[in-house]
Protein backbone atom coordinates (compact mmCIF):
# COMPACT_ATOMS: atom_id res chain seq x y z
CA UNK A 1 0.00 0.00 0.00
CA UNK A 2 1.65 3.46 -1.17
CA UNK A 3 1.52 6.45 0.91
CA UNK A 4 -0.92 8.66 1.05
CA UNK A 5 0.15 11.20 -1.14
CA UNK A 6 1.74 9.10 -3.80
CA UNK A 7 -1.72 6.79 -4.58
CA UNK A 8 -2.56 8.60 -7.71
CA UNK A 9 1.00 9.52 -8.67
CA UNK A 10 1.10 6.73 -11.65
CA UNK A 11 0.16 7.37 -14.96
CA UNK A 12 -1.08 4.85 -17.53
CA UNK A 13 -0.37 5.79 -21.50
CA UNK A 14 -0.91 2.88 -22.83
CA UNK A 15 -2.99 2.65 -26.57
CA UNK A 16 -3.82 -1.08 -26.09
CA UNK A 17 -7.20 -1.63 -24.10
CA UNK A 18 -5.94 -5.13 -22.80
CA UNK A 19 -2.09 -4.17 -21.47
CA UNK A 20 -3.66 -0.78 -20.06
CA UNK A 21 -6.33 -3.11 -18.36
CA UNK A 22 -4.02 -4.89 -16.49
CA UNK A 23 -1.78 -2.68 -15.38
CA UNK A 24 -4.73 -0.88 -14.06
CA UNK A 25 -6.09 -3.85 -12.13
CA UNK A 26 -2.77 -4.67 -10.65
CA UNK A 27 -1.55 -0.89 -9.60
CA UNK A 28 -5.02 -0.70 -8.34
CA UNK A 29 -4.84 -3.81 -6.26
CA UNK A 30 -1.89 -2.58 -4.83
CA UNK A 31 -3.60 0.36 -3.50
CA UNK A 32 -2.99 3.10 -6.48
CA UNK A 33 -5.30 5.45 -8.18
CA UNK A 34 -3.92 5.13 -11.57
CA UNK A 35 -5.13 7.81 -14.07
CA UNK A 36 -5.18 5.97 -17.83
CA UNK A 37 -4.91 7.97 -21.43
CA UNK A 38 -4.33 6.49 -24.81
CA UNK A 39 -3.48 9.11 -26.51
CA UNK A 40 -0.01 10.61 -26.82
CA UNK A 41 -0.56 14.23 -27.25
CA UNK A 42 -3.16 14.31 -24.31
CA UNK A 43 -0.75 12.28 -22.46
CA UNK A 44 2.00 15.11 -22.73
CA UNK A 45 -0.17 17.78 -22.07
CA UNK A 46 -1.53 15.59 -18.43
CA UNK A 47 2.39 15.03 -17.34
CA UNK A 48 3.23 18.54 -18.32
CA UNK A 49 0.42 20.64 -16.26
CA UNK A 50 1.58 18.34 -12.80
CA UNK A 51 3.57 20.40 -11.01
CA UNK A 52 4.57 17.08 -8.76
CA UNK A 53 6.50 14.33 -10.12
CA UNK A 54 4.62 10.98 -11.34
CA UNK A 55 5.00 7.55 -11.85
CA UNK A 56 4.46 7.51 -16.25
CA UNK A 57 3.84 4.08 -17.97
CA UNK A 58 4.73 5.03 -21.16
CA UNK A 59 3.78 3.30 -24.03
CA UNK A 60 6.71 3.63 -26.83
CA UNK A 61 4.01 3.55 -29.84
CA UNK A 62 0.93 5.42 -29.07
CA UNK A 63 -1.65 7.18 -31.69
CA UNK A 64 -1.12 10.66 -32.12
CA UNK A 65 2.48 10.77 -30.97
CA UNK A 66 4.96 8.17 -29.98
CA UNK A 67 6.74 7.44 -26.36
CA UNK A 68 9.96 8.67 -27.85
CA UNK A 69 8.33 11.93 -28.82
CA UNK A 70 6.53 12.34 -25.76
CA UNK A 71 9.86 12.05 -23.41
CA UNK A 72 11.79 14.09 -25.11
CA UNK A 73 9.23 16.75 -25.22
CA UNK A 74 8.66 15.87 -21.65
CA UNK A 75 12.40 16.53 -20.44
CA UNK A 76 12.72 19.42 -22.96
CA UNK A 77 9.54 21.60 -21.56
CA UNK A 78 9.50 20.39 -18.15
CA UNK A 79 13.01 19.64 -16.90
CA UNK A 80 12.20 21.13 -13.45
CA UNK A 81 9.86 18.10 -12.85
CA UNK A 82 11.57 14.77 -12.18
CA UNK A 83 9.03 12.65 -13.94
CA UNK A 84 9.84 8.88 -13.74
CA UNK A 85 9.27 7.23 -17.08
CA UNK A 86 9.11 3.65 -17.45
CA UNK A 87 9.18 2.89 -21.10
CA UNK A 88 6.69 -0.27 -22.08
CA UNK A 89 7.40 -1.28 -25.08
CA UNK A 90 7.61 -5.03 -26.58
CA UNK A 91 11.16 -4.37 -28.75
CA UNK A 92 13.87 -5.88 -25.96
CA UNK A 93 17.09 -5.48 -27.93
CA UNK A 94 19.75 -3.92 -26.21
CA UNK A 95 20.13 -1.51 -28.74
CA UNK A 96 16.23 -0.58 -28.43
CA UNK A 97 17.65 0.22 -24.68
CA UNK A 98 19.88 2.61 -25.18
CA UNK A 99 17.78 4.57 -26.99
CA UNK A 100 14.97 4.68 -24.99
CA UNK A 101 16.85 5.79 -22.09
CA UNK A 102 19.35 8.03 -24.50
CA UNK A 103 15.41 9.84 -25.37
CA UNK A 104 14.79 10.69 -21.73
CA UNK A 105 13.00 7.59 -19.83
CA UNK A 106 14.24 6.57 -16.50
CA UNK A 107 13.55 2.56 -16.95
CA UNK A 108 12.70 -0.13 -19.47
CA UNK A 109 9.96 -2.96 -19.33
CA UNK A 110 9.13 -5.78 -22.19
CA UNK A 111 5.68 -7.02 -22.79
CA UNK A 112 4.49 -8.87 -21.50
CA UNK A 113 5.44 -8.00 -18.40
CA UNK A 114 6.34 -9.60 -15.17
CA UNK A 115 4.19 -8.67 -12.07
CA UNK A 116 6.94 -8.84 -9.46
CA UNK A 117 9.30 -6.60 -11.98
CA UNK A 118 6.54 -3.98 -12.56
CA UNK A 119 6.46 -3.49 -8.53
CA UNK A 120 10.35 -3.84 -8.27
CA UNK A 121 10.15 -0.76 -10.76
CA UNK A 122 7.83 1.31 -9.58
CA UNK A 123 9.08 0.87 -5.81
CA UNK A 124 11.89 2.76 -7.15
CA UNK A 125 10.30 5.60 -8.82
CA UNK A 126 8.26 6.32 -5.71
CA UNK A 127 11.45 6.52 -3.81
CA UNK A 128 12.29 9.14 -6.48
CA UNK A 129 8.70 10.80 -6.53
CA UNK A 130 8.55 10.78 -2.76
CA UNK A 131 12.26 12.05 -1.85
CA UNK A 132 11.29 15.07 -4.36
CA UNK A 133 7.86 15.83 -2.65
CA UNK A 134 9.42 15.59 0.77
CA UNK A 135 12.13 17.94 -0.67
CA UNK A 136 9.26 20.11 -2.03
CA UNK A 137 7.57 19.98 1.49
CA UNK A 138 10.87 20.91 3.42
CA UNK A 139 11.47 23.87 1.10
CA UNK A 140 8.29 25.00 1.94
CA UNK A 141 8.61 25.10 5.55
CA UNK A 142 12.17 26.49 4.98
CA UNK A 143 10.44 29.23 3.17
CA UNK A 144 8.09 30.08 5.76
CA UNK A 145 10.74 29.74 8.56
CA UNK A 146 12.90 31.97 6.51
CA UNK A 147 9.96 34.30 5.96
CA UNK A 148 9.16 34.53 9.45
CA UNK A 149 13.08 35.29 10.23
CA UNK A 150 13.01 37.98 7.88
CA UNK A 151 9.72 39.48 8.51
CA UNK A 152 9.34 38.36 12.62
CA UNK A 153 11.50 38.95 15.63
CA UNK A 154 12.05 35.79 17.08
CA UNK A 155 12.56 37.06 20.91
CA UNK A 156 8.82 38.85 20.92
CA UNK A 157 7.02 37.44 17.97
CA UNK A 158 6.15 40.80 17.11
CA UNK A 159 6.95 42.43 13.11
CA UNK A 160 10.54 43.75 12.86
CA UNK A 161 11.95 46.44 11.38
CA UNK A 162 11.17 45.33 7.18
CA UNK A 163 7.67 44.45 8.10
CA UNK A 164 6.90 47.51 9.84
CA UNK A 165 8.77 49.50 7.34
CA UNK A 166 6.93 47.54 4.38
CA UNK A 167 3.42 48.21 6.46
CA UNK A 168 4.44 51.95 6.44
CA UNK A 169 5.04 51.56 2.85
CA UNK A 170 1.21 49.96 2.27
CA UNK A 171 -0.15 53.32 4.17
CA UNK A 172 1.58 55.64 1.90
CA UNK A 173 0.94 54.23 -1.38
CA UNK A 174 -2.87 53.45 -0.11
CA UNK A 175 -2.94 57.09 0.36
CA UNK A 176 -3.68 56.86 3.87
CA UNK A 177 -3.29 58.90 7.32
CA UNK A 178 -1.69 57.15 10.23
CA UNK A 179 -0.42 57.85 13.43
CA UNK A 180 3.26 56.50 13.92
CA UNK A 181 5.26 56.27 16.72
CA UNK A 182 8.18 54.71 18.29
CA UNK A 183 8.56 53.51 22.15
CA UNK A 184 12.23 52.88 23.90
CA UNK A 185 12.25 51.56 27.64
CA UNK A 186 14.60 54.16 29.46
CA UNK A 187 18.06 52.58 30.82
CA UNK A 188 17.18 48.75 29.46
CA UNK A 189 20.83 48.08 29.05
CA UNK A 190 21.24 48.13 33.27
CA UNK A 191 18.40 45.77 33.16
CA UNK A 192 20.39 43.61 31.13
CA UNK A 193 23.52 44.21 33.37
CA UNK A 194 22.23 43.61 36.41
CA UNK A 195 19.75 40.72 35.53
CA UNK A 196 20.88 39.22 32.50
CA UNK A 197 19.94 38.86 29.27
CA UNK A 198 17.24 36.08 29.77
CA UNK A 199 15.47 38.42 32.13
CA UNK A 200 16.06 41.29 29.43
CA UNK A 201 14.21 38.91 26.86
CA UNK A 202 10.98 38.15 28.92
CA UNK A 203 10.66 41.46 29.75
CA UNK A 204 10.45 42.25 25.97
CA UNK A 205 8.13 39.95 25.18
CA UNK A 206 5.56 41.08 28.28
CA UNK A 207 6.14 44.85 27.25
CA UNK A 208 5.46 44.25 23.07
CA UNK A 209 1.92 42.02 24.12
CA UNK A 210 1.16 45.10 26.69
CA UNK A 211 1.98 47.73 23.85
CA UNK A 212 -0.26 45.76 22.02
CA UNK A 213 -3.13 45.86 24.73
CA UNK A 214 -2.79 49.72 24.42
CA UNK A 215 -4.72 49.56 21.06
CA UNK A 216 -8.15 49.23 21.03
CA UNK A 217 -7.96 50.13 17.10
CA UNK A 218 -6.23 47.90 14.49
CA UNK A 219 -2.42 48.72 15.09
CA UNK A 220 0.98 47.08 13.91
CA UNK A 221 3.18 46.51 17.12
CA UNK A 222 6.60 45.75 15.62
CA UNK A 223 9.92 45.37 17.31
CA UNK A 224 12.72 47.67 15.65
CA UNK A 225 15.85 47.50 17.04
CA UNK A 226 16.95 46.09 20.72
CA UNK A 227 15.06 47.70 23.10
CA UNK A 228 12.37 50.06 20.53
CA UNK A 229 9.21 49.27 19.37
CA UNK A 230 7.39 50.47 16.56
CA UNK A 231 3.74 51.38 16.20
CA UNK A 232 1.85 52.21 13.10
CA UNK A 233 -2.17 52.88 13.39
CA UNK A 234 -3.75 53.50 10.07
CA UNK A 235 -6.30 55.38 9.99
CA UNK A 236 -7.91 54.22 6.55
CA UNK A 237 -10.14 56.33 4.10
CA UNK A 238 -8.33 59.15 1.88
CA UNK A 239 -6.70 61.67 4.24
CA UNK A 240 -10.15 62.37 6.13
CA UNK A 241 -7.98 63.20 9.25
CA UNK A 242 -5.85 66.05 9.77
CA UNK A 243 -2.28 66.84 10.91
CA UNK A 244 -4.00 68.17 14.28
CA UNK A 245 -6.24 66.18 14.87
CA UNK A 246 -3.56 62.97 14.41
CA UNK A 247 -1.18 64.92 16.76
CA UNK A 248 -3.60 64.78 19.35
CA UNK A 249 -4.29 61.14 19.21
CA UNK A 250 -0.96 60.59 19.36
CA UNK A 251 -0.36 62.32 22.76
CA UNK A 252 -3.58 60.64 23.90
CA UNK A 253 -2.22 57.24 23.49
CA UNK A 254 1.43 58.13 24.96
CA UNK A 255 -0.64 59.00 27.91
CA UNK A 256 -1.61 55.86 28.07
CA UNK A 257 1.41 53.65 27.13
CA UNK A 258 2.96 55.75 29.67
CA UNK A 259 0.65 55.15 32.14
CA UNK A 260 -0.08 51.18 31.88
CA UNK A 261 4.55 50.36 31.35
CA UNK A 262 4.40 52.13 34.96
CA UNK A 263 3.03 49.24 36.08
CA UNK A 264 5.10 46.65 37.41
CA UNK A 265 5.47 43.34 34.74
CA UNK A 266 5.04 39.61 36.70
CA UNK A 267 8.37 39.16 36.31
CA UNK A 268 11.80 39.18 39.36
CA UNK A 269 9.45 40.28 41.81
CA UNK A 270 7.44 42.90 39.67
CA UNK A 271 9.87 44.80 37.38
CA UNK A 272 8.57 49.07 36.49
CA UNK A 273 10.05 50.44 33.25
CA UNK A 274 9.67 54.33 32.18
CA UNK A 275 10.10 55.32 28.43
CA UNK A 276 10.28 57.50 26.23
CA UNK A 277 8.15 58.22 23.01
CA UNK A 278 8.49 59.61 19.71
CA UNK A 279 5.72 60.11 17.34
CA UNK A 280 5.23 61.49 14.09
CA UNK A 281 1.60 62.08 11.99
CA UNK A 282 1.62 60.44 8.68
CA UNK A 283 -0.59 62.19 5.91
CA UNK A 284 -1.19 63.06 2.65
CA UNK A 285 0.40 65.82 2.59
CA UNK A 286 3.79 64.81 3.53
CA UNK A 287 4.66 62.20 0.50
CA UNK A 288 7.85 60.96 1.93
CA UNK A 289 9.68 57.56 2.16
CA UNK A 290 8.97 54.85 4.96
CA UNK A 291 12.02 55.41 5.83
CA UNK A 292 11.95 58.88 6.43
CA UNK A 293 9.36 58.73 8.14
CA UNK A 294 11.00 56.55 10.37
CA UNK A 295 13.92 58.93 10.84
CA UNK A 296 11.20 61.55 12.29
CA UNK A 297 10.01 59.51 14.99
CA UNK A 298 13.24 58.08 15.62
CA UNK A 299 14.75 62.20 15.63
CA UNK A 300 11.68 62.91 18.34
CA UNK A 301 12.47 59.44 20.50
CA UNK A 302 16.27 60.78 20.83
CA UNK A 303 15.26 64.24 21.64
CA UNK A 304 12.88 62.59 24.52
CA UNK A 305 15.64 60.50 25.70
CA UNK A 306 17.98 64.04 25.90
CA UNK A 307 15.17 65.87 27.56
CA UNK A 308 15.93 63.33 30.30
CA UNK A 309 13.09 60.28 29.38
CA UNK A 310 9.91 59.55 30.45
CA UNK A 311 8.11 61.59 27.98
CA UNK A 312 6.64 62.10 24.89
CA UNK A 313 7.91 64.06 21.54
CA UNK A 314 5.96 64.79 18.43
CA UNK A 315 8.37 65.68 15.61
CA UNK A 316 7.86 69.56 14.03
CA UNK A 317 9.42 71.76 11.48
CA UNK A 318 11.86 73.24 13.87
CA UNK A 319 13.28 70.14 15.05
CA UNK A 320 14.05 69.73 11.28
CA UNK A 321 15.45 72.73 11.36
CA UNK A 322 17.33 72.44 14.00
CA UNK A 323 18.63 68.52 12.55
CA UNK A 324 19.30 69.84 8.96
CA UNK A 325 21.51 72.90 11.12
CA UNK A 326 23.41 70.48 12.63
CA UNK A 327 24.17 68.09 9.86
CA UNK A 328 25.42 71.60 8.47
CA UNK A 329 27.47 71.70 11.08
CA UNK A 330 29.14 68.87 11.33
CA UNK A 331 30.12 68.88 7.55
CA UNK A 332 31.85 72.09 8.11
CA UNK A 333 32.99 71.62 10.98
CA UNK A 334 35.06 68.57 9.24
CA UNK A 335 36.88 71.27 7.26
CA UNK A 336 37.44 73.82 10.01
CA UNK A 337 40.73 72.43 11.35
CA UNK A 338 42.52 72.10 7.94
CA UNK A 339 40.97 75.47 6.52
CA UNK A 340 42.69 76.82 9.78
CA UNK A 341 38.65 78.52 10.57
CA UNK A 342 39.53 77.86 14.23
CA UNK A 343 41.08 80.21 16.51
CA UNK A 344 42.50 79.71 20.07
CA UNK A 345 40.85 82.22 23.12
CA UNK A 346 41.97 82.02 26.69
CA UNK A 347 39.69 83.36 29.36
CA UNK A 348 41.79 84.31 32.37
CA UNK A 349 41.63 83.16 35.44
CA UNK A 350 42.67 85.56 38.66
CA UNK A 351 42.61 85.61 42.16
CA UNK A 352 40.73 87.49 45.02
CA UNK A 353 42.84 90.54 44.33
CA UNK A 354 42.81 90.30 40.61
CA UNK A 355 46.54 88.80 40.27
CA UNK A 356 47.05 86.52 36.63
CA UNK A 357 47.25 83.09 37.99
CA UNK A 358 46.21 80.92 34.51
CA UNK A 359 44.16 80.67 31.98
CA UNK A 360 41.11 78.26 30.51
CA UNK A 361 42.02 77.36 26.73
CA UNK A 362 38.64 77.63 24.63
CA UNK A 363 37.77 77.16 20.71
CA UNK A 364 36.16 79.36 18.74
CA UNK A 365 35.21 78.68 14.91
CA UNK A 366 34.79 81.71 12.47
CA UNK A 367 33.00 80.48 9.56
CA UNK A 368 33.83 82.07 6.10
CA UNK A 369 30.49 82.71 5.65
CA UNK A 370 28.42 82.34 8.53
CA UNK A 371 31.02 83.93 10.97
CA UNK A 372 31.96 83.22 14.38
CA UNK A 373 29.22 80.00 15.46
CA UNK A 374 28.32 79.77 18.39
CA UNK A 375 30.67 76.91 21.23
CA UNK A 376 27.03 75.73 22.18
CA UNK A 377 26.26 74.64 18.31
CA UNK A 378 29.28 73.10 17.35
CA UNK A 379 30.92 71.48 20.42
CA UNK A 380 27.60 69.05 21.20
CA UNK A 381 28.08 67.93 17.22
CA UNK A 382 31.60 67.49 18.10
CA UNK A 383 31.17 65.10 20.57
CA UNK A 384 28.50 63.30 18.94
CA UNK A 385 30.74 63.02 15.64
CA UNK A 386 34.00 62.48 16.89
CA UNK A 387 35.49 65.49 15.71
CA UNK A 388 36.21 66.68 19.38
CA UNK A 389 39.25 64.44 19.27
CA UNK A 390 40.72 66.24 16.07
CA UNK A 391 39.73 69.42 17.71
CA UNK A 392 41.55 68.53 20.97
CA UNK A 393 44.61 67.69 19.42
CA UNK A 394 44.57 70.96 17.94
CA UNK A 395 43.80 72.53 21.09
CA UNK A 396 46.58 71.07 22.84
CA UNK A 397 48.90 71.93 20.26
CA UNK A 398 47.90 75.28 20.25
CA UNK A 399 48.32 75.78 23.80
CA UNK A 400 51.70 74.39 24.08
CA UNK A 401 53.09 76.39 21.20
CA UNK A 402 51.81 79.29 23.08
CA UNK A 403 53.33 78.26 26.25
CA UNK A 404 56.59 77.41 24.30
CA UNK A 405 56.62 81.23 22.94
CA UNK A 406 56.25 82.73 26.54
CA UNK A 407 58.50 80.85 28.85
CA UNK A 408 57.44 82.29 32.23
CA UNK A 409 56.56 79.42 34.65
CA UNK A 410 54.36 81.83 36.92
CA UNK A 411 51.12 80.89 34.78
CA UNK A 412 49.45 77.35 33.17
CA UNK A 413 46.80 76.98 30.69
CA UNK A 414 43.89 74.54 31.32
CA UNK A 415 42.91 72.51 28.51
CA UNK A 416 39.80 70.45 28.38
CA UNK A 417 39.81 66.79 27.69
CA UNK A 418 36.80 65.32 26.05
CA UNK A 419 35.82 61.72 27.27
CA UNK A 420 36.11 60.18 23.96
CA UNK A 421 39.71 61.84 23.73
CA UNK A 422 40.57 60.02 26.91
CA UNK A 423 39.40 56.61 26.10
CA UNK A 424 41.69 56.45 23.41
CA UNK A 425 44.30 53.94 23.49
CA UNK A 426 47.48 56.27 22.11
CA UNK A 427 45.89 59.24 24.57
CA UNK A 428 48.79 59.20 26.96
CA UNK A 429 51.52 58.54 24.53
CA UNK A 430 49.88 61.80 22.22
CA UNK A 431 50.17 63.94 25.13
CA UNK A 432 53.67 63.43 26.16
CA UNK A 433 54.45 63.57 22.97
CA UNK A 434 53.13 66.59 22.18
CA UNK A 435 54.98 68.37 25.27
CA UNK A 436 58.36 66.38 24.56
CA UNK A 437 58.25 67.89 20.69
CA UNK A 438 57.37 71.54 21.98
CA UNK A 439 59.87 71.32 25.15
CA UNK A 440 56.74 72.45 27.42
CA UNK A 441 56.80 71.52 31.24
CA UNK A 442 53.92 69.73 32.06
CA UNK A 443 53.69 71.46 34.67
CA UNK A 444 52.29 74.33 33.17
CA UNK A 445 49.35 72.19 31.80
CA UNK A 446 46.58 71.12 33.40
CA UNK A 447 44.24 69.00 32.17
CA UNK A 448 40.43 69.46 32.96
CA UNK A 449 38.35 66.28 32.87
CA UNK A 450 34.04 66.15 33.49
CA UNK A 451 32.81 63.83 36.39
CA UNK A 452 31.24 61.76 33.76
CA UNK A 453 34.47 60.62 32.93
CA UNK A 454 35.02 58.89 35.73
CA UNK A 455 31.83 56.75 35.50
CA UNK A 456 33.58 54.73 32.56
CA UNK A 457 36.40 52.44 33.22
CA UNK A 458 37.66 53.60 36.44
CA UNK A 459 40.86 51.24 36.31
CA UNK A 460 41.77 52.43 32.88
CA UNK A 461 41.28 55.93 33.57
CA UNK A 462 43.13 55.73 36.86
CA UNK A 463 46.13 54.69 35.07
CA UNK A 464 46.37 57.18 32.66
CA UNK A 465 45.93 59.50 35.14
CA UNK A 466 48.59 58.49 37.61
CA UNK A 467 51.17 57.94 34.28
CA UNK A 468 50.80 61.70 33.07
CA UNK A 469 50.61 62.80 36.77
CA UNK A 470 54.01 61.30 37.36
CA UNK A 471 55.07 63.01 34.31
CA UNK A 472 54.36 66.81 35.49
CA UNK A 473 50.59 67.68 34.29
CA UNK A 474 47.84 67.88 37.03
CA UNK A 475 44.50 67.29 36.42
CA UNK A 476 41.15 69.25 37.44
CA UNK A 477 37.45 68.48 37.48
CA UNK A 478 35.41 70.31 35.86
CA UNK A 479 31.80 71.26 36.29
CA UNK A 480 31.84 69.48 39.46
CA UNK A 481 28.87 68.47 41.46
CA UNK A 482 26.86 68.17 38.56
CA UNK A 483 27.99 64.83 37.43
CA UNK A 484 29.19 61.51 39.19
CA UNK A 485 27.32 60.62 42.51
CA UNK A 486 30.29 59.31 44.31
CA UNK A 487 33.39 61.61 45.91
CA UNK A 488 35.39 58.77 46.86
CA UNK A 489 37.74 59.80 43.35
CA UNK A 490 38.97 62.34 44.80
CA UNK A 491 41.28 60.65 47.19
CA UNK A 492 41.79 57.93 45.36
CA UNK A 493 43.10 59.54 42.02
CA UNK A 494 45.71 62.46 41.16
CA UNK A 495 43.35 65.20 41.18
CA UNK A 496 44.85 68.71 42.33
CA UNK A 497 41.88 70.98 41.48
CA UNK A 498 38.03 71.22 41.30
CA UNK A 499 36.14 73.75 39.18
CA UNK A 500 33.06 75.26 40.88
CA UNK A 501 30.40 74.59 37.91
CA UNK A 502 28.74 77.85 37.09
CA UNK A 503 24.82 76.52 37.92
CA UNK A 504 25.96 76.74 41.15
CA UNK A 505 27.62 80.46 41.26
CA UNK A 506 24.65 81.92 39.46
CA UNK A 507 22.41 82.25 42.32
CA UNK A 508 25.06 83.60 44.91
CA UNK A 509 24.40 85.29 47.10
CA UNK A 510 20.90 84.77 47.47
CA UNK A 511 20.06 81.22 46.77
CA UNK A 512 20.57 79.72 49.90
CA UNK A 513 20.72 76.16 48.29
CA UNK A 514 23.39 77.32 46.15
CA UNK A 515 25.56 78.70 48.78
CA UNK A 516 25.29 76.07 51.33
CA UNK A 517 26.87 73.40 48.24
CA UNK A 518 29.46 76.13 47.56
CA UNK A 519 30.24 75.94 51.51
CA UNK A 520 30.44 72.46 51.67
CA UNK A 521 32.92 72.35 48.17
CA UNK A 522 35.22 74.61 50.22
CA UNK A 523 35.34 72.99 52.83
CA UNK A 524 35.61 69.28 51.49
CA UNK A 525 38.62 71.23 49.28
CA UNK A 526 40.45 72.57 52.12
CA UNK A 527 40.31 69.23 53.79
CA UNK A 528 41.35 67.58 51.03
CA UNK A 529 43.95 70.13 50.45
CA UNK A 530 42.39 70.81 46.51
CA UNK A 531 42.86 74.35 44.45
CA UNK A 532 38.95 75.70 44.17
CA UNK A 533 38.10 77.79 40.82
CA UNK A 534 34.93 79.31 40.58
CA UNK A 535 33.59 79.25 36.72
CA UNK A 536 30.52 81.96 35.65
CA UNK A 537 31.92 84.80 37.89
CA UNK A 538 30.18 87.52 36.86
CA UNK A 539 29.09 90.02 39.41
CA UNK A 540 31.03 91.77 42.92
CA UNK A 541 28.31 89.94 45.11
CA UNK A 542 29.44 86.87 43.94
CA UNK A 543 33.20 87.68 43.95
CA UNK A 544 32.89 88.45 47.23
CA UNK A 545 30.64 85.68 48.70
CA UNK A 546 33.37 83.21 46.97
CA UNK A 547 36.10 84.94 48.75
CA UNK A 548 34.05 85.05 52.06
CA UNK A 549 34.71 81.00 51.85
CA UNK A 550 37.84 80.25 51.01
CA UNK A 551 40.75 80.56 48.74
CA UNK A 552 39.41 80.93 45.37
CA UNK A 553 40.31 81.12 41.45
CA UNK A 554 37.74 83.42 39.76
CA UNK A 555 36.96 83.01 36.23
CA UNK A 556 34.13 84.76 34.66
CA UNK A 557 33.14 87.90 33.14
CA UNK A 558 33.59 90.19 35.85
CA UNK A 559 37.91 89.86 35.60
CA UNK A 560 37.86 88.41 31.59
CA UNK A 561 35.73 87.40 29.12
CA UNK A 562 37.39 85.08 26.46
CA UNK A 563 39.63 86.81 24.25
CA UNK A 564 42.58 85.35 21.48
CA UNK A 565 45.25 84.01 23.10
CA UNK A 566 48.08 86.34 22.25
CA UNK A 567 45.70 89.46 23.87
CA UNK A 568 45.08 87.56 26.78
CA UNK A 569 49.09 87.05 27.44
CA UNK A 570 49.86 90.59 26.23
CA UNK A 571 47.47 91.61 28.37
CA UNK A 572 48.92 89.78 31.37
CA UNK A 573 52.60 90.37 30.81
CA UNK A 574 51.94 94.27 30.73
CA UNK A 575 50.17 93.85 34.08
CA UNK A 576 53.32 91.96 35.53
CA UNK A 577 55.76 94.06 34.03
Amino acid sequence: MPEESLKDKIVIAEDDPITQLLLKSTLEKWGFEPITLQDGKEALELIKASEDPRIVLLDWLMPGMDGIDIVKKLRREREDIPHYVIMLTSKNEKKDVIYALEAGADDFLSKPFDTEELKARIKVGLRLVGLHLQLKKAIKSANKLADFIAHYDQTTGLPNRVLFTENIEKVVNDGYSAALMQVNIDRFKRINQAKGLELGDLLLTYFGARLQECFEEEAVVARIAADEFGILIPFGGNCTYTTDEIINFLYAKAQRIHTRMAEPFPIDKGVTVSVSIGAAPVTCEIALEPEEFLRRVDLALRKAKALGGNQTVIHDLKMEKEVRQRYQIEKDLAKAVSQGQLRLFLQAQVDSHGRFHGAEALVRWFHPEQGLISPGLFIPVAEESGLVIQIGKWVLEGVCDLLRANSDETFSISVNISPKQFAREDFVEHVLSVVMDRSVPPKRIILEVTEGLLINDMKDVAKKMRTLSEAGFRFSIDDFGTGYSSLSYLKSLPISEIKIDRTFIKGLPGDEDSGAIVQAIFLMAEALGLKVVAEGVETQDQAVFLNKWGEVIHQGFLFSKPAPADEVIKQWLRKIQ
